[in-house]
């Protein structure tokens, strides 16, 4: 596996369905027969403070010809973010001006 993940980063409120999308990305990618994994750093408190929640999804089948499974990260990097999907305009605002999104 020498191809990066694809990585996602769901911005969202509290209640804004953030984590479902995630789950249900995450579901999906598995079922599909590809090794993923989530993560989240939650806001504050429900409605006050930003989640996000980011997900690598390995492009190739779970294990190579030699059973290697791929190594994922527990955060976006910077410059290295494929998709971004943000409930909030200043949510995207925000990680665009940190860098997140590719060219």
């Amino acid at each position: 596996m020498t191809a990066r993940p694809l990585s996602i980063l769901i911005c969202a409120l509290g209640g804004e369905g953030g984590g479902v999308l995630a789950e249900w990305l995450v579901a999906t990618a598995t079922r599909c027969g590809h090794a993923a994994q989530s993560t989240s750093i939650p806001g504050v408190a429900q409605r006050t403070g930003a989640t996000t929640y980011y997900i690598e999804i390995a492009r190739d089948r779970c294990a190579d010809a030699a059973g290697v499974q791929p190594t994922f990260s527990l955060y976006a990097v910077p410059g290295a973010l494929d998709i971004l999907i943000a409930s909030e305009p200043l949510e995207a605002a925000r990680q665009v001006a940190a860098g997140f999104v590719t060219s």
